[in-house]
């Protein structure tokens, strides 16, 4: 069952009510205020999950062609007789602020049809684009750029480096492997013996 952002969104906001109308009740136990402001946390995270999902989800395939057009970009440039590393380092930057944009905010396009005339926008993607290309430097951050993005291979992986805030700085690639079951090394398992006496 596919339950829509809105609907959720507005069952999220009755909770606050209700919680909120609760808690103004002055006779309550204290445990059971501390219980509904923790409610109360727990639900405004939510609210504030559900709006960051939303931003990300509207450009999402903004997104994906940009790194597509980028990623034959930079496969040109290094085919290329003599490639500028300079312009190729400038295409792996251009790279990392896709990926690393943070998802929760309204993003904004490195390729837009026209140019941006508005200082504060080009002043805050030029900002970010100076923070992504920094901690990817110093080793913060993982240079997607240099990851082999192919249809399937790569999907998990490709998921993994885009994370909902830019100050989470460890991303896992790969999950970690299962554990290896115990090993039974001779003994026997009572269990499977069976008594025909």
């Amino acid at each position: 069952a596919v339950v829509s952002t809105q609907s959720t969104g507005g069952k999220l906001k009755k909770q606050i009510r209700a919680v909120q109308r609760l808690l103004r009740v002055e006779t309550l136990p204290p445990t059971v205020v501390q219980e509904n402001e923790r409610k109360l946390e727990m639900l405004h995270n939510k609210i504030a999950n559900l709006q960051a999902s939303k931003v990300s989800d509207k450009y999402k395939m903004v997104r994906f062609f940009e790194k597509r057009k980028l990623f034959r970009r930079l496969k040109s440039a290094l085919n290329s007789e003599e490639p500028d590393e300079q312009a190729v380092q400038g295409i792996r930057d251009k790279i990392n602020y896709i990926v690393y944009y943070p998802l929760g905010e309204k993003y904004i396009s490195l390729l837009p049809k026209e140019p941006y005339t508005d200082d504060a926008v080009i002043a805050k993607q030029t900002a970010m684009l100076s923070t992504i290309k920094d901690r990817v430097a110093t080793g913060e951050l993982e240079d997607a750029s240099t990851t082999n993005w192919s249809k399937d291979r790569n999907l998990t992986q490709m998921r993994s480096l885009q994370a909902t805030d830019l100050n989470q700085a460890k991303r896992r690639i790969h999950s970690q492997p299962a554990p290896e079951p115990p090993s039974m090394d001779g003994e026997v398992d009572d269990f499977f013996i069976i008594d025909r006496g």
